[in-house]
């Protein structure tokens, strides 16, 4: 076991209420956004970081603590901050690979928001439900070499040193293959982002819009399977054409020339199919089958032939192409520093801890003080972390939140209950021209992997 100096154990107890505080902060800033404006409950993975946020808030219970029951083991105090660690510190790292799994589940399967929403309580019962086994079991386990196992670990009560092989088998062990198939989904993820804007910047740099040196489509990718056109001009002609008049002079039939109906008018949609052919995307391949869908508004007196002639600019081909290409642009960059992000919190908050139990196995049960005192400053903050990523990934509902708090602060009402009411009328609203247009860049990780998003379209007209 580990021997720190008395200023140690000051300087750690410091550290941890210090931390543990700013985590319950970012705690009560996601449950109260989350409660009053509905611009934060919108995105799935928002509702994540909500559900996880009651985990820290538990964690960071425990971690207030520090060590105040480390000398009295068998105390309810003890037992109960070593059941709280090891059940809701590593369900942290679940519910960041829950995340990750919506990403995979709506780039691959094409998971809507409502299909998203079913997924929660599966992922409830299990961030939680999988930890709580063992950390509840571990409670009434007791024996003669070892002892009881949550006792004395130093930062905090938790499993003892006795305890090592079961402090790797039931939380740093699970934690780090949480960890790792989470890092593999973003990284698969961010290859199909990559690929598809190589295609498109090829693509936007042809003269007659056709890709050049793309890349043959991959249908295990199944990332751009279908798309719409969506931009089309068309020119509408009424025509009215007569009956074939018979000429009584040679017994022939003569037809009047077509003129144009003033009394007749149409209303005509026209709308593209989806393409499910994956061959399709090939380049030059693309041929989006037309539906034509006529109303007559008025009808003429005396039977006609109605003839409707529709056409489509071709120049819209390539405006359309770098429309998506400049959108493709700002996913890739949002994507790539929502990936960034929480692959950092992971490596900031789990490594030190890791790093200290691997230098204790090798060590006989000594720790690096460095090591220890990182693991004392990153393992509380969970909550901060995931109030980050809240904020980050609705960065645009926060603007709008800061602006509404600001508007009511300004304009004189300053009481709570106006404040409060301001805030529940909050809405996210986006502008028309995109998700991704030039007037607000998305952030939101679900905008980033909704089967509905650009991201689904990037393939050419």
């Amino acid at each position: 076991m580990a021997v720190i100096t008395p200023e140690e154990a000051d300087a750690i107890t410091s550290i941890e209420r210090v931390c543990s505080v700013f985590s319950l902060l970012g705690c009560l800033f996601v449950l109260a956004t989350f409660a009053f404006s509905s611009a934060f409950r919108n995105r799935s993975i928002n509702r994540l970081v909500f559900l996880a946020t009651f985990g820290n808030m538990l964690t960071n219970v425990a971690t207030l603590m520090t060590r105040s029951y480390i000398l009295n083991v068998n105390s309810f105090g003890c037992q109960l901050q070593s059941f709280l660690i090891q059940v809701f510190m590593q369900s942290d790292a679940y519910w960041a690979l829950a995340m990750a799994i919506n990403v995979y589940l709506t780039f691959y399967h094409k998971y809507d928001a409502r299909m998203l929403r079913r997924m929660e309580i599966p992922y409830f019962i299990l961030c939680y439900g999988i930890p709580f086994i063992p950390g509840f079991t571990f409670i009434f386990v007791h024996t003669e070499s070892a002892g009881r196992p949550y006792g004395n670990a130093v930062l905090w009560c938790w499993l003892k040193s006795e305890w090592e092989i079961f402090r790797i088998a039931t939380f740093y062990g699970p934690v780090w293959v949480a960890i790792i198939i989470a890092t593999s989904i973003y990284i698969r993820a961010g290859q199909d982002i990559y690929r598809k804007r190589r295609k498109m910047l090829n693509f936007s740099g042809s003269n007659n819009g056709t890709v050049t040196n793309a890349e043959p489509y991959n249908p295990i990718n199944g990332f751009t399977s279908a798309f719409k056109t969506t931009e089309v001009v068309q020119t509408t002609e009424i025509i009215t054409v007569p009956r074939p008049v018979a000429d009584p002079t040679n017994q022939t039939s003569t037809t009047a020339a077509p003129v144009k109906d003033a009394n007749v008018s149409y209303s005509v949609t026209i709308s593209a199919t989806q393409n499910d052919s994956r061959d399709s995307l090939d380049a030059g391949s693309e041929t989006p089958t037309t539906t034509i869908q006529e109303h007559r508004l008025s009808r003429p007196s005396g039977p006609t032939t109605t003839v409707i002639q529709t056409s489509v600019a071709p120049h819209l081909h390539t405006m359309h192409a770098r429309r998506r290409h400049y959108e493709l642009n700002n996913a890739a960059y949002a994507y790539t520093k929502c990936a960034i992000l929480f692959f950092s919190v992971l490596l900031i908050t789990w490594i030190p801890s890791s790093g200290n139990r691997v230098y204790s196995l090798i060590h006989n049960g000594d720790v690096s003080k460095p090591l220890f005192f990182a693991s004392a400053f990153v393992l509380p903050l969970q909550g901060f972390w995931n109030a980050i990523i809240y904020v980050v990934t609705s960065w645009s509902a926060c603007k709008q939140l800061g602006d509404t708090i600001s508007g009511a602060f300004g304009g004189g009402r300053g009481t709570i209950s106006e404040i409060t009411t301001s805030i529940s009328r909050h809405r996210d609203t986006r502008p028309t021209g995109g998700k991704w247009g030039k007037t607000q860049e998305s952030t939101s990780m679900e905008d980033l992997t909704s089967s509905r998003s650009q991201l689904e379209h990037v393939s050419p007209v």
